[in-house]
């Protein structure tokens, strides 16, 4: 019989872009063991935690996971980009992107306080949002025949987040605009929140801090809770102009330069 994989082995696969396939012995037993070993290879590494991203906000990932409940996956500081700031670009091995929409948390909430602070408006929970292409990577090459253990032991398929300019108006109603991804000028995927997610975005992100109060987790100021795939996920080609466009507006456009040759 296999061995649960450990933290250190999924950071060894990520470190050097890398991926197999997994024994279902493999994996740790639970959903909740799932959560801790993810959470393990992020204190390993020691880094930063900028954002999360979300799951099951689509029927369709409900159906692949076989989840009614939102899941959810840490995203590091290296793995977060946002169009107003300077810094390389995230550059999983494997580039795939969904159009997203994220929200930056306004305050610091712990466990204990989560109750007394998610009986705020959301205006008061969140300073920003932002339009987004979520890019997902998993080390976990059989993930969907594994489901949803393999899925969150792996931070979720966490692979970068790149983020359009913020804005700090959260009722906006430019965020059920028609989001689309171009690549090399020819659009490749598009939809709008209202048709794809289950709830409104700022629902998903606040479902996610109620769930993450009750795994423990201590969620902080400046953190983005990206709130799952409002357009397909789609193939996306390296060193290539990506153009994020929402009511017909651009984004922002980046060109991922993806592994050396």
């Amino acid at each position: 019989m296999s061995e649960v994989i450990r933290p250190k082995d999924l950071i060894h696969l990520r470190h050097h872009s890398m991926r197999r396939t997994f024994a279902g012995s493999e994996l740790p037993q639970t959903l909740e063991a799932a959560y801790d070993l993810a959470a393990g290879t992020v204190g390993l590494l020691g880094t930063r935690v900028a954002g999360w991203k979300l799951g099951a906000t689509t029927a369709n990932t409900r159906r692949i996971f076989a989840t009614e409940e939102i899941y959810f996956g840490a995203l590091l500081a290296e793995e977060v980009w946002t169009s107003t700031e300077s810094g390389p670009l995230p550059s999983p091995p494997v580039l795939r992107g969904e159009a997203e929409i994220a929200f930056q948390l306004a305050t610091d909430i712990s466990p204990e306080e989560s109750e007394a602070v998610l009986g705020s408006p959301a205006a008061e929970i969140f300073d920003a949002w932002a339009p987004a292409i979520e890019a997902p990577y998993s080390c976990v090459d059989n993930i969907i025949e594994l489901g949803l253990r393999a899925l969150l032991m792996d931070r979720c398929s966490a692979g970068a987040l790149y983020l359009g300019v913020p804005r700090t108006d959260i009722d906006d109603p430019s965020i059920d605009g028609l989001l689309e991804i171009f690549a090399d000028g020819v659009s490749v995927a598009q939809g709008s929140a209202k048709a794809s997610l289950l709830m409104p975005p700022d629902e998903a992100a606040l479902g996610f801090l109620k769930l993450a109060a009750a795994h423990g987790v201590y969620v902080r100021r400046g953190q983005w809770i990206s709130t799952g795939g409002i357009s397909p996920c789609v193939t996306l080609p390296f060193r290539t102009p990506i153009r994020l466009v929402l009511g017909g507006q651009s984004e922002f456009e980046i060109q991922v330069q993806g592994p050396i040759e």
